[in-house]
C-alpha cells in the first residue's frame, strides 16, 4: 500500500510507501495533518492540507470496511477535524493500491481542478465547466464527460464559496452523490484549495483473501447480519432513534430549550418507514451505502407522488432541521434535506444554526435588519428558504451556511449549542450526559460520532457512568474510525473485539494483543490532542456551554452536573 501526494500548486505528484500496514481511517488523517500542517496556520490557507485515507480492512469484503476519512484542521473548531463517509471511495482507493491521498497546496484562481485517479496514476482536469453546480448536477455532468466508472468526491456550491458548515460529498453503490463527510467544515478546506472534485477508478471487485482470512471475514460478516441492533437498523435506520432519545426525555426542541417535542411519532422510525412504504415509487426503507453492506441501514425518501425526495434521511438531520426547529413534517425536513445534500452542507450544523434563528425571532432583541426575516418555529417553508437562500448568497443563508456560532453571534443570542466552534448533536447533554462529555472532550468539536453513548443499557442521566461510558466508547470509535469500519458494527461487535482482530491478524499474518483495539483508539486521540495542543486549544475548551450546566431541562428538570474539574482530568492516564 502506498500514500499519494498531490500538490496543487506545483502540480507535481509523489508516492510513497506506507510504513505501517494497519494505519488507516482516522489515525492515518490524524498522523498526515500532523506531518504536513503547521498546527497555528489558518484553515482556509494553502499551508492546510486535506487527507482522505482508506481504513486497513478496506476492500477485503468486510462489510461496511470501505468508508472514508477525510482529515484537516478545521475552519470551525481551529483544531484538527476527522469526518468520515459511507459510498464507494475507500474501497476503490485502496483496490488502485492506495491507504491514503494528501492534498497540499492550492490551484491557482484561474485553474481549478478535478483529480481523476486509476491505475495510470493521477490526472489533471480542468474543473471550470463545474463550478457553481451542485452536488447533484456536478456528478451528473463528470459522469458524461469522464464515464460511468468513477466513484466521485466532490463539493456543492458551498464549500466553493468556503462556508465552515460545507461537507464533502461521496457517491454510493448507485453512483448518487448522498454520502457525506459533513462535519467540521472540510469542504471549505477543498473549496480553499480550488479543488471542485476527485474521480477515483470505482472497485469491480474485492480483494482476493485467503482462506483463513476469508473465514474470519465470513464470521465478521453473518455476526454483524444477525444482530437485533442491526435488524432494527435494517427496518427503519437511523430515525429509530427518534422514539428512544424522546422517551428520555433528550430529543432536541425548539433550540435544545425542551427535551420532549409533542409530534416526535410523526416524525420518528415508524413513521418515516410506514410512509415510504405506502408511497412507493422510488421510495425503500432498506438501502446499502456502499457495495457487501449487511447492515443496510439508508433509505431513498419519496414524494407524495412516489418520485424521489431525498436520500437518506438519518436520524441526526430529522432531529436538528425537525424538533429542535418545531417541525413535525417529514416532508419539510426531506426539503431542508436535499437543499443542503445538494449544497453540500453539514445539516447538522445547518439546523442548529436555523434554530438558534428561531429562538432570535421570539425571545431576543435582534438587529432590525434581521427581524422581519428570521423564521419562527415550526415554521419549515421560511426555514427551507433560507437554506436555499445561501445558492443566492442572501444574508441569513450566509450566516446558517458558516454554523451555529456565526448565526447566534450576529443575532444576539446566547443560547448557542456548541462546542470549540461545532455545533452538538441531536442529544441533549442534560440528559444524555455521556454523550455530554463526548461533546466537550473529544478533540473533535461536538460530535456525536467520536462517541455516543446513548444506545448502552444504563441511567444516560448519571454523571458518574457518564465519564467512564464516554471514555470507553470514545476509544471503541476511534478505533473503528481507524479501520474505517462503520461504528453501527458496534451494536453487534462491540462486546466482541476478537471477532475484528482475527481478521486482521489473518489478513496480515501479524500477532495482535487482545487490548490492540483499545490501543489502537488512545494512539488515534493522543495524535489528534497533540494537535490541538499545538494549534493552541487547552483543557478550558473541554467544556460545554455554561447555560446546559445551570438552566434545567424541561420537563425532566435535568442539568449537566459533570465538573469542569471531571472533564479536565477526563483524559489523564491515556
Amino acid at each position: 500500500m502506498k500514500i499519494l501526494v498531490v500538490d496543487l500548486t506545483s502540480r507535481t505528484i509523489k508516492e510513497r510507501p506506507l510504513s505501517d500496514p494497519l494505519s488507516g481511517g482516522r489515525l492515518l488523517t490524524a498522523q498526515l495533518v500532523t506531518e504536513f500542517v503547521p498546527p497555528k496556520t489558518d484553515p482556509l490557507s494553502p499551508e492546510n492540507t486535506l487527507v482522505f485515507a482508506a481504513g486497513a480492512l478496506a476492500s477485503r469484503g468486510v462489510s461496511t470496511s470501505g468508508r472514508l476519512s477525510v482529515g484537516a484542521k478545521s475552519p470551525l473548531t481551529q483544531g484538527i477535524k476527522e469526518s468520515n463517509s459511507g459510498g464507494m471511495a475507500g474501497d476503490s482507493m485502496a483496490q488502485l493500491g492506495y491507504r491514503a491521498l494528501v492534498v497540499t497546496g492550492t490551484c491557482p484562481l484561474e485553474r481549478p481542478a478535478v483529480l481523476l485517479i486509476d491505475e495510470n496514476g493521477v490526472q489533471f482536469k480542468d474543473a471550470a465547466p463545474f463550478l457553481g453546480l451542485g452536488n447533484e448536477a456536478t456528478v451528473a455532468s463528470l459522469t458524461q464527460a469522464f464515464g460511468q466508472e468513477y466513484v466521485i468526491v466532490s463539493i456543492g456550491p458551498a464549500g466553493e464559496q468556503r462556508y465552515k458548515a460545507a461537507g464533502i460529498a461521496v457517491t454510493d453503490e448507485n453512483g448518487k452523490p448522498f454520502r457525506f463527510a459533513a462535519r467540521g467544515g472540510l469542504g471549505a478546506v477543498m473549496g480553499s484549495k480550488g479543488l471542485k472534485a476527485i474521480l477515483i477508478k470505482r472497485s469491480k471487485r474485492f480483494s482476493s483473501n485467503s482462506d483463513n482470512s476469508r473465514q474470519a471475514v465470513t464470521a465478521f460478516n453473518k455476526f454483524v447480519a444477525t444482530s437485533e441492533r442491526v435488524k432494527e437498523l435494517r427496518n427503519y435506520g437511523t430515525a429509530s432513534t427518534v422514539m428512544l432519545t424522546q422517551n428520555l426525555r433528550g430529543l432536541p426542541t425548539n433550540n435544545f430549550s425542551k427535551g420532549e417535542f409533542e409530534s416526535a411519532e410523526s416524525i420518528g422510525g415508524d413513521s418515516l418507514r410506514e410512509m415510504i412504504l405506502a408511497r412507493g415509487g422510488e421510495g425503500t426503507p432498506t438501502e446499502a451505502c456502499m457495495a457487501g453492506c449487511v447492515i443496510q441501514c439508508s433509505n431513498i425518501f419519496a414524494d407524495a407522488d412516489g418520485k424521489f425526495s431525498v436520500a437518506p434521511m438519518e436520524y441526526e438531520t430529522i432531529g436538528l432541521c425537525g424538533s429542535n426547529l418545531g417541525l413535525a413534517s417529514l416532508d419539510e425536513i426531506a426539503q431542508i434535506n436535499r437543499i443542503c445534500n445538494d449544497l453540500g452542507l453539514d445539516t447538522i450544523e445547518v439546523g442548529a444554526a436555523l434554530g438558534v434563528m428561531m429562538e432570535a425571532a421570539e425571545s431576543v432583541p435582534t438587529p432590525a435588519k434581521y427581524r422581519e426575516q428570521l423564521p419562527r418555529f415550526g415554521d419549515g417553508k421560511r426555514a427551507a428558504e433560507i437554506v436555499e437562500g445561501i445558492r443566492e448568497g442572501s444574508e441569513l443563508g450566509m450566516l446558517a451556511a458558516n454554523g451555529v456560532v456565526a448565526a447566534g453571534q450576529a443575532l444576539g443570542v446566547t443560547h448557542i449549542p456548541a462546542v470549540k466552534g461545532q455545533a452538538i448533536s441531536a442529544y441533549d447533554p442534560r440528559v444524555v450526559k455521556g454523550t455530554g462529555v463526548t461533546y466537550a472532550t473529544t478533540p473533535q468539536g461536538a460530535d456525536h460520532t467520536a462517541g455516543l453513548t446513548v444506545f448502552i443499557p444504563v441511567d444516560p442521566r448519571d454523571p458518574v457512568k457518564a465519564l467512564q461510558l464516554s471514555r470507553n466508547t470514545q476509544l471503541q470509535r476511534a478505533s473503528y474510525d481507524a479501520l474505517g469500519l462503520c461504528a453501527f458494527n458496534l451494536g453487534a461487535t462491540g462486546q466482541r473485539p476478537e471477532l475484528v482482530l482475527e481478521m486482521l491478524r489473518k489478513a496480515y499474518g501479524v500477532e495482535l494483543p487482545d487490548n490492540w483495539l483499545d490501543e489502537l483508539g488512545k494512539n488515534v486521540i493522543r495524535t489528534e490532542r497533540f494537535f490541538n495542543k499545538a494549534a493552541g486549544l487547552t483543557s478550558a475548551d473541554d467544556r460545554l456551554p455554561e447555560y446546559f450546566t445551570r438552566e434545567p431541562l424541561p420537563p425532566s428538570g435535568d442539568v449537566f452536573d459533570v465538573s469542569d474539574e471531571e472533564l479536565a482530568r477526563f483524559w489523564d492516564n491515556l
